[in-house]
């Protein structure tokens, strides 16, 4: 009997295939942490709903999108949003170290 030698190659790409028909059985997918799930109707078929997300993107949870491309849209935007507010956080405290008062600052004396 002859034994078949087994190429790495073979093997992941079984391991690929696996891993794509478990997707295609759950049918959800995840950006950025956020699970989106399709479940288009015939008038739209490409809606996604929002079944989980982290506390910063909370508010999305239980919206519905016409395509995940909209819900993906707003995703970015709740997290550049979330990057901006901890970057002016971190500004602001390089500022009172280097002895700079802030702009927006509303104890500032004026004479």
């Amino acid at each position: 009997m002859a034994t078949k030698k087994v190429t790495k190659r073979k093997t992941a790409t079984k391991a690929v295939t696996k891993k794509a028909k478990a997707i295609a059985k759950v049918k959800a997918f995840k950006h950025k942490r956020v699970t989106l799930e399709p479940i288009g109707t015939e008038s739209l078929p490409d809606m996604v709903f929002v079944a989980s997300a982290p506390a910063w993107a909370s508010e999305l949870v239980g919206k519905r999108y016409a395509n995940a491309g909209y819900a993906i849209a707003q995703i970015e935007a709740l997290d550049s949003e979330k990057v901006i507010a901890k970057g002016k956080k971190s500004v602001e405290k390089e500022m009172v170290a280097a002895g700079v008062t802030p702009l927006d600052n509303t104890n500032v004396e004026t004479e």
